[in-house]
């Protein structure tokens, strides 16, 4: 006969993983720095935005150089066909305008003389001729728009032989252009002009940033901040968190610190690292006592 297997009663100890004991305080703290280095984090961040303007910026000077430009021109040339095909147009009421008037030797004072009849309500008995001249307008106005209402532009020598290179261009063309606003290409500028202004001020920002020091004196607990001043815990009066939130403490000094006596200090803990930790820690130190006093 088989004995019994023995049984094994569980234990009443929990046998538990040995943890180490959390230390919320960081080694760095025991350690002398000349200066704080630069927050990574803030760094590239800024970096990012900085590069995301001045390209933008750089869009815009591409657009108000090239491809506005282009468009315009591209409109004008469709604006030029329609033009002279109103104007040929309007040759069957008034023989002889079509070579007669095509060709435009000052456009400036011509497209000036169109806006008045279209402001005025001023049109022609002919409907074709009032035709040519609305046509007449666009293309002006559109040489305008892009810088270009010379006489060298407007001038046309033998109107039909333009006329033909130009249904020979546009007729096989599947879509017509659309017409530049007054302000397109003045609007390209002006992002150019404020995209570089922000990305450049935010690269000025980060340089003075990076110039900034802060230091640490692990005995005696003090941080020496922008402007060479010097700050122990038992040289502050108050520990101000109001926008700690932002990562920004206001150091109240006591009247006895030799150089800022009852001043207030800002720090910026996000930009360096390091400076929160150690403020942290002059906190802790003014908190039990055991910062060096002046």
């Amino acid at each position: 006969m088989s004995e019994p297997s023995e049984t094994h009663e569980p234990t009443t100890e929990t046998t538990q993983a040995a943890e180490p004991a959390a230390d919320p305080r960081p080694a760095h703290l025991d350690e002398s720095c000349a200066k704080a280095p630069i927050n990574k984090k803030w760094f590239y961040k800024l970096l990012i935005i900085a590069i995301f303007f001045v390209g933008f910026g750089g869009l815009g000077v591409y657009d108000a150089l090239i491809k506005y430009p282009a468009r315009g021109e591209r409109f004008a040339d469709w604006a030029k066909w329609q033009y002279l095909e109103a104007a040929k147009a309007a040759n069957s009421e008034d023989f002889g305008v079509f070579e007669r008037e095509s060709s435009i030797i000052n456009p400036v004072e011509e497209l000036a003389s169109l806006e008045e009849r279209r402001a005025s309500g001023r049109g022609s008995s002919s409907q074709l001729r009032a035709t040519m001249l609305d046509t007449r307008y666009e293309w002006l106005n559109g040489l305008k728009t892009i810088g270009q209402l010379t006489p060298e532009r407007t001038t046309i020598e033998i109107p039909q032989d333009e006329l033909e290179a130009l249904r020979a261009e546009w007729t096989t063309s599947t879509s017509n252009p659309s017409p530049l606003k007054s302000y397109d290409i003045p609007s390209q500028w002006l992002i150019m002009i404020v995209c570089w202004f922000i990305g450049g001020w935010m690269l000025l920002h980060m340089l003075r940033v990076m110039a900034q020091k802060f230091s640490w004196d692990a005995p005696s607990k003090s941080i020496t901040v922008p402007g060479s001043i010097t700050i122990s815990p038992a040289q502050v009066e108050e520990f101000d968190k109001r926008k700690w939130d932002k990562f920004i403490v206001f150091l109240n000094l006591k009247d006895t610190h030799p150089t800022h006596g009852g001043q207030e200090i800002k720090v910026d803990t996000y930009q360096h690292a390091l400076v929160e930790d150690w403020i942290l820690e002059m906190e802790r130190a003014s908190e039990s006592g055991s910062g060096a006093s002046q």
